[in-house]
């Protein structure tokens, strides 16, 4: 009945493109549990905090690049008309490429300065792997986000299959070998994800370059993330200074529990992330379409729907926080259950973030979020290291939460008064 309910919500909205976007992040999240799983149990909990500090320079980058590359693509694609599309579409994949070697160079740096300023991380030797893990995992996401944006989910869905199912063998039969290590996970991880985009560019259309599209997606693009990009990076900093403090003062261990708990929560990634590749462009294709209001009630229609199923997981996660984890884990980390708890309670209230950054995408209006993670990284640089040190990972889950609680205030005052706003220059061009 549960996924009868689940199957027809999909189907209604968007014309029943979520669908897919569920089953691809289902597939995506899936496949990232199991590996994670697989890690923590084959690297054990210093090893796997390790691997967990190395894999937030990825997401790092990954945050980068959905300010600098995926959002405005995804807002500023469907409004393209045919004769358009070719020149506008090889001008985002020739910034998509420079943008990844650009970060392939930063991730090395950042090793070297991790290895020399935090020698107990032990993250030295992971410089190569993890760049080209880096590199390699921002081309696959991109040509699946494109494939989303050019409603194609089905092909991105084949992408992300070439990704993931082969990673997942061979990272298990790697990890019953003596000498398994990190870095072998990582160039595993990045030769798998190079297939993925190798297979997805396949099913890219065909494209033009000419120097004045470059110049002028680029601008066009900077536009909108001009503000997202800033705040790209202070959301990763304020959400990943607690983290990073747990290890501070705890060791790398303290952030190998934060992961593993994580992940089990993370399950919910299956509906976050696959509406983010769904919902931004449909919103923007409806209003572009339909109008302000056709677009927003879509927006609705998710937040209700979407925030019941996140209210219902993670209401079981929470009620039996060190089952899951001593079955998913082993006994070493059952004690953790109330960490695991936080977890569900911070999933919760990101969930809203999804629905009103669309809500402002589909506006082409990013300022709120500058504005929102510059708070959050102001909370978070006075609190983290205060928050860890006193209260351990309880303080830094709480200090999360907290600091998004203060996001989703500053973002929903921000998408009502652009909206109240655009109502009212429309009612004063009707009445002219």
């Amino acid at each position: 009945m549960a996924w009868d309910y689940l199957r027809r919500g999909l189907l209604r909205i968007g014309g029943g493109r979520e669908m897919s976007a569920l089953i691809d992040q289902a597939l995506v999240s899936g496949a990232n549990f199991i590996t994670n799983v697989i890690l923590a149990r084959s690297l054990g909990p210093h090893d796997f905090g390790v691997y967990a500090l190395a894999w937030m320079a990825v997401l790092f980058t990954n945050s980068l690049q959905f300010a600098f590359v995926v959002t405005p693509m995804m807002s500023v694609g469907p409004k393209q008309e045919p004769a358009e599309r070719p020149l506008y579409y090889g001008s985002v994949l020739v910034q998509e490429i420079v943008f990844a070697l650009v970060c392939w160079l930063a991730v090395l740096i950042a090793v070297h300065i991790s290895a020399t300023h935090f020698p107990k991380w032990d993250v030295r030797g992971l410089g190569m792997p993890l760049g080209f893990a880096t590199v390699a995992y921002l081309l696959q996401d991109f040509v699946r986000r494109y494939l989303f944006a050019t409603r194609r989910s089905k092909l991105a869905l084949a992408s992300d299959a070439v990704s993931y199912l082969t990673q997942l063998p061979i990272i298990y039969w790697m990890s019953r070998r003596p000498h398994f290590s990190l870095q072998a996970a990582l160039w595993i991880i990045g030769i798998t994800s190079i297939a993925g985009f190798v297979a997805g560019c396949f099913w890219y259309e065909p494209i033009r370059l000419q120097f004045r599209s470059l110049r002028e997606v680029f601008v066009r693009h900077w536009r909108i993330s001009r503000w997202l990009a800033p705040s790209a990076f202070m959301q990763w900093s304020s959400g990943n200074l607690f983290v990073m403090a747990a290890p501070f003062y705890y060791g790398a261990a303290a952030a190998g529990i934060l992961r593993a708990s994580q992940n089990i929560v993370g399950v919910a990634h299956i509906w976050f992330l696959g509406l983010d590749n769904v919902v931004p462009a449909e919103a923007a294709r409806r209003m572009h379409s339909k109008g302000l209001d056709a677009s927003f009630h879509y927006i609705k229609q998710i937040l209700w729907r979407w925030g019941l199923i996140t209210l219902l997981f993670v209401s079981v996660v929470a009620i039996l926080p060190s089952l899951w984890l001593k079955l998913v884990y082993g006994a070493k980390y059952a004690g953790y259950g109330h960490i695991l708890q936080l977890y569900a309670l911070f999933y919760l209230i990101v969930f809203f973030s999804g629905p009103l950054r669309a809500g402002l995408q589909a506006l082409e209006y990013t300022t709120p979020l500058f504005w929102s993670y510059l708070a959050m990284t102001g909370f978070s640089i006075l609190c983290a290291g205060p928050f860890a040190k006193r209260l351990g990972l309880t303080g830094v889950m709480l200090g999360m939460t907290a600091a998004t609680i203060l996001f989703q205030a500053i973002v929903g005052v921000g998408l009502v008064m652009r909206v109240r706003r655009m109502r009212r220059e429309l009612l004063t061009v009707v009445s002219h």
